[in-house]
C-alpha cells in the first residue's frame, strides 16, 4: 500500500471517532494508542498474534497490506458505502457484515490469494473447496470448484456459491467436509 494511500485512510478514519481500525502490515498488526481501547487491544491480538501499539499510522514503517476496520454493527453498511466512495480507485472495502469491514488494494481478495496457492501447488480451480457467509467470500465462492455458501448468508453470497450448505451454528463446514471426504 502506497504511504500516500496509509495517510489517506488515518486521515479519513479520525473523521469518525466509532472506527476502531487495526492497520495490518507485513511485520506486524497495528492499533493506534488513543483510538481503540485496551479491552479492543487485548480481543484484537486473539487474532493477530503479532498485535503492537504505534503512536500514529502515519509513521508506522512497514509495508502495509489492508485496513481492518470495526464499526457499530448497525453502521456497518452505512460504513462499507462510505469507504466505498471516499476510497473509490485506491482500496476496496470489503465486508463479512457484523460491523467487520477490510480495506484491501484492488485485486487483493481471497481468490487472488488462492490462486497464487493453487498454482504454487499444481491444484486447479475445481480441486479447490471454499466456505462463505460474508461479501468478502465472494470472489473465493466463485473461483473454487466446491464453494458452499452458509444457509444463513445473505443472497448474493449464495448466488456466487455452488451449493449451500448449514450455518456455522450448525458445524456446517464440518458437516460438509465429512461429507466431501468420504465421499
Amino acid at each position: 500500500m502506497l504511504k500516500e494511500t496509509v495517510r489517506f485512510v488515518a486521515d479519513l478514519c479520525e473523521e469518525y471517532p466509532e472506527i476502531q481500525n487495526v492497520m495490518c502490515g507485513l511485520q506486524s498488526a497495528y492499533c493506534q494508542r488513543g483510538s481503540v481501547s485496551r479491552e479492543f487491544f487485548g480481543l484484537t491480538k486473539i487474532y493477530c498474534h503479532r498485535l503492537e501499539w504505534a503512536d500514529d499510522f502515519r509513521k508506522v514503517d512497514d509495508q502495509i497490506l489492508k485496513f481492518a476496520a470495526t464499526v457499530p454493527e448497525e453502521k456497518t453498511y452505512y460504513y462499507y458505502d462510505m469507504f466505498r466512495e471516499r476510497l473509490e480507485g485506491r482500496l476496496e472495502p470489503t465486508t463479512s457484515g457484523h460491523g467487520a469491514i477490510d480495506l484491501i488494494l484492488p485485486g487483493c481478495h481471497k481468490a487472488s490469494g488462492l490462486k497464487r496457492l493453487a498454482k504454487r501447488r499444481g491444484i486447479s480451480p475445481e480441486q479447490c473447496a471454499a466456505f462463505g457467509d460474508g461479501g468478502n467470500d465472494i470472489e473465493m465462492l466463485k473461483y473454487c470448484g466446491h464453494s458452499y455458501a452458509m444457509t444463513n448468508a445473505p443472497e448474493e453470497v449464495k448466488r456466487a456459491a455452488k451449493y449451500v450448505c448449514p450455518s456455522n451454528e450448525e458445524d456446517g463446514v464440518l458437516v460438509t467436509l465429512e461429507e466431501l471426504f468420504l465421499s
